[in-house]
This record gives structure tokens, C-alpha cells and sequence, in this order.
């Protein structure tokens, strides 16, 4: 994993590739989804769904969103020293749905643009964000092995994730290991950075891609740096922030299963560890940014896993379900985020400049 450096504010055109980019994102996504919609399921199955839920379950969405909400600001707060609760929210709400809207590194310009406002330094900002990224992904890659984990608990089959958490166990040592290798010394960390960029080279030529003469030295330096930032605060508020990061996982599989229940399927159709499984492979897939934000991906595979373990035809109301989750849990922070970046720009112009680092 790479240290984000500060983002360079540019002007003009955006470059050829990042349109180029965009635009094939938004074909990916435009594609699947109407695969899912004409192809996987019937729109009048869907909209049949959507009719099922009720005013309870309307009610119970928004409060469980709204914990969601509440959570994930703590594991900014445990990765970012110094930081409050009346700026985590903020920090979290603007930057996501800048990402949200606009794909690419839009909350990297956002969450530095508010973070240098607080007071906070280029470095300091980098190791927030790195640390936010770090812990958010060690959760996703854990939660297969979770869901495994409970469902020898309840004697259930563990054919559809079985495979699964013996790769992602293997991802998840792997990375604990060489997270504890850069903070063990700054020889090391030096070291691994080296042995990193002659990999990286290595490959590069491999498919005829150029790379500078400088990487490995680039990534030695790099290295040494991200221990000399983050290593207090890993050893320090590591708990703190895996905690923060299953919490907000846990939040998020709470708006699942309460979409799926809201659109008519009971316990006796599909269990709720069986959404528990598909929720946890849906997220080790999300992982890999296919489509902004899984949009596309995520869906057709929650129709895919969940149809096929529930009993009947759930196709449809699978679906409802996955966009009923997909509103609750992506959607509702875009017009969030832009009152919390309207708020801070208010604030930015009014009140005097924080002092380093305060939070």
C-alpha cells in the first residue's frame, strides 16, 4: 500500500485518461445494472417488493442508518490524534460523498482541504487517511472469516465461504505481519520499501511498463516515513480503531438485514446467516474498486448469493432489498455530506484558523 501524498491542486481540463476513466466507470455501471434489471430480475417483482415495507420498517431503516452514521466517525477519530466528535462528522460525511459524486481521489482533495483548515499538517493528513484505509480494509478482509467462524458455530454449511476466508485469512496475516515489520524499526521499514519497489519494477517490466530508476529508494524513503507517522498512533489506539472499523461494518450489515426483512422475506426463506455470509463476501469483493463505490457489483451479487440460498424465487425481492440497502448506506450521505461541506466552508470563512494539530 502506497502513502497518499498531499493532492496537488490543478487547473484546466481534467487529462484525457481521468475523463477516460470516468467514463468507462459509469458505462461499467450502466451495463450491470441494466444486466440485473432485464436480465437477473423483473422490475414488476422489484417494485412488487418495494411495496412491502411499512412505516415500522421505514423508521427502523433511518435508525439504523443513523447509528451507522454515528459510528463511523470514531474510526477517524482513532486514526487522527487530537480529533473531536464535532469535526469527525464533517471529516467523514464530506469527503464520502465527495467520492460519492464526483470518482477518483475527490475525498483526498476534500478531506485535506478540511483537515489543513483544522490545523493539521500535510503528513499529519496522510497518516489519516492511510490509517483510515488500513483498518477499514483489514476489516472487510476479516469478515469472511467471521462469517465462517459463525456458521460452524451453528453447524451451517460453509461451502460458500470456506475458500473464501482461507484466502482472505492468508491476505490478513500477511498484511499483519508486514504492518508489524514497518513498525518494528526503521532499518526494516527501509528494507521492506526497497525489496517493494524492485518487486514493483521487476513486474513493470515484465509487461513493458516504464518505472523510474529512483523506485525502490522512493519506496525505502516512503516507508520510513509512513512508520515515523503512524507508528505511535498504530500501537497506541489499535484497538481503538479496529473496534471503530467492525462497528461500522456491523452497522451496515444491520441496514442489509433490515432491508431484507422490509421487502417480505422471513427467516424461513433466508436466514440471517445466510445474508450474513453473502454480506461478507460482498464486501471482500467491494474491496477492489470495480465500479465507484461497488455500484453495480455489489447489487447483482447480493441477487446472485442470495437468491441462490434462499428458498423460492427471491430474485426480485433480493434486489428491492439491495437497493433499499444501497440507498440507506451510499446514497443518504451525498445530500449529508454536502450541508456538513457547507457548514465547514461557513465556518472556514468565519471563524480564525485552528491552531496544529487541534482537534
Amino acid at each position: 500500500m502506497t502513502e497518499p501524498t498531499e493532492p496537488p491542486v490543478t487547473e484546466g481540463r481534467p487529462r484525457a485518461r481521468d475523463v477516460a476513466f470516468r467514463v468507462a466507470a459509469i458505462g461499467v455501471v450502466a451495463a450491470v445494472l441494466w444486466l440485473l434489471f432485464t436480465r437477473l430480475v423483473s422490475w414488476s417483482d422489484v417494485t412488487a417488493a418495494l411495496r412491502q415495507l411499512t412505516a415500522g420498517d421505514w423508521v427502523l431503516l433511518v435508525a439504523v442508518s443513523g447509528f451507522r452514521l454515528a459510528v463511523e466517525p470514531l474510526l477517524l477519530m482513532a486514526a487522527t490524534p487530537n480529533l473531536r466528535w464535532p469535526r469527525a462528522v464533517p471529516g467523514y460525511l464530506a469527503p464520502t460523498a465527495a467520492a460519492v459524486v464526483v470518482p477518483g481521489p475527490s475525498d483526498l482533495v476534500a478531506r485535506y482541504a478540511m483537515f489543513r483548515s483544522w490545523g493539521y499538517s500535510g503528513p499529519q493528513t496522510s497518516a489519516s487517511v492511510v490509517l483510515v484505509l488500513l483498518y477499514t480494509t483489514f476489516a472487510k478482509v476479516a469478515l469472511p472469516l467471521l462469517a465462517a467462524a459463525v456458521l460452524l458455530a451453528y453447524d451451517s454449511a460453509v461451502a460458500q465461504v470456506g475458500t473464501v476466508a482461507m484466502i482472505a485469512a492468508g491476505v490478513l496475516v500477511s498484511g499483519v505481519i508486514m504492518l508489524a515489520l514497518l513498525l518494528r524499526s526503521d532499518a526494516t521499514a527501509r528494507r521492506l520499501g526497497h525489496a517493494a519497489g524492485i518487486a514493483a519494477r521487476r513486474v513493470a517490466s515484465v509487461f513493458r511498463v516504464s518505472s523510474p530508476d529512483t523506485l525502490a529508494a522512493d519506496l525505502s524513503e516512503r516507508a520510513a516515513r509512513f512508520r515515523d507517522r503512524t507508528g505511535d498512533v498504530v500501537r497506541a489506539r489499535t484497538h481503538l480503531a479496529a473496534g471503530a472499523a467492525f462497528a461500522g461494518q456491523a452497522a451496515l450489515f444491520g441496514i442489509l438485514l433490515v432491508s431484507v426483512r422490509g421487502v417480505g422475506i422471513g427467516p424461513e426463506q433466508l436466514d440471517w446467516l445466510s445474508i450474513f455470509a453473502a454480506f461478507a463476501l460482498v464486501q471482500l469483493i467491494t474491496t477492489i474498486p470495480i465500479t465507484p463505490s461497488g455500484l453495480g457489483v455489489a447489487e447483482t451479487a447480493y441477487v446472485v448469493l442470495l437468491s441462490s440460498e434462499g428458498s423460492g424465487d427471491l430474485a426480485g425481492p433480493v434486489a428491492a432489498a439491495a437497493l433499499i440497502y444501497r440507498v440507506f448506506s451510499w446514497l443518504v450521505i451525498v445530500p449529508l455530506g454536502a450541508f456538513a461541506w457547507s457548514v465547514w466552508n461557513w465556518r472556514r470563512r468565519t471563524l480564525p484558523p485552528a491552531p496544529n494539530g487541534a482537534g
